[in-house]
């Protein structure tokens, strides 16, 4: 995927991405819990996987871009375990290609539905909505703290180390010879120095602006509403289908 954290985060304008913060966080979660709850190893519960990640792409507004991208990655890492279906063979409960089948087609229905939705669910909130959901829920300050330490300093190391990757190769990095094997024996000098110097102003400004705060006051969050309420109706009704067919009570 080559899309910065910059642009995946915050760039999907669906119907999701008018509730309230929180409720987005809560709603991917139950959604994705739902896609890893149902059972893959029948067709009904596949495509109940494959629905619940299509509609909330669907509702989220990814990008097709980003959606694509994530697709195709997602297919990259999952299919190749397709490739141990002759190993499966023979083994108790896979004694045929259709039984040994089902377990390459679980890891990549679920994996690829659980990328798809936690993508989809990024995209709607920017980093200062991802602060405003985890005020607002029951999430340990150590917790909130550390996973927006994760998303700025990501965002902001990955722009660095861009910038520094540009600069080597104007210095001839990408080409040949001597020259390349120079740049790159002095990246750990170049890269790592800028990279802890960049890490460090981003956690100082972080805590200026109060991001590890648990009592700083928000100013212009959005409440739940009626809409709020609609939307985990619909995420938990998802979720308890896929309980039912897990213990198998819907067939």
């Amino acid at each position: 995927m080559r899309a910065s954290l910059h642009e995946l985060w915050g760039c999907g304008h669906g119907p999701v991405s008018h509730l309230a913060p929180q409720t987005r966080m809560v709603a991917g979660a139950t959604v994705f819990g739902a896609c890893m709850l149902a059972p893959a190893t029948s067709w009904l519960g596949v495509a109940l996987i494959g629905s619940a990640a299509l509609l909330w792409l669907v509702a989220c507004r990814t990008p097709l871009r980003l959606a694509r991208a994530a697709l195709v990655l997602g297919c990259v890492l999952f299919l190749p375990y397709f490739l141990l279906l002759p190993f499966l063979i023979g083994d108790p409960g896979a004694e045929t290609w259709t039984s040994a089948a089902r377990i390459p087609i679980s890891v990549f229905a679920r994996g690829l539905a659980g990328m798809l939705v936690s993508i989809a669910t990024v995209t709607t909130l920017t980093a200062s909505e991802l602060r405003e959901g985890l005020l607002r829920l029951p999430v340990p300050s150590l917790v909130s703290a550390i996973l927006l330490q994760i998303v700025h300093q990501s965002a902001a190391l990955g722009y660095e180390t861009r910038r520094i990757a540009a600069a080597m190769s104007v210095r001839g990095a990408s080409g040949s010879g001597m020259a390349a094997w120079r740049v790159l024996a002095s990246l750990p000098q170049v890269w790592l120095p800028r990279v802890l110097l960049r890490a460090e102003r981003v956690a100082a400004a972080m805590e200026v602006r109060g991001y590890c705060e648990q009592e700083l006051p928000s100013f212009g969050a959005r409440t739940a509403r009626r809409g709020d309420a609609a939307t985990m109706l619909l995420v938990l009704a998802a979720l308890a289908l896929a309980a039912a067919m897990r213990y198998e009570l819907v067939r």
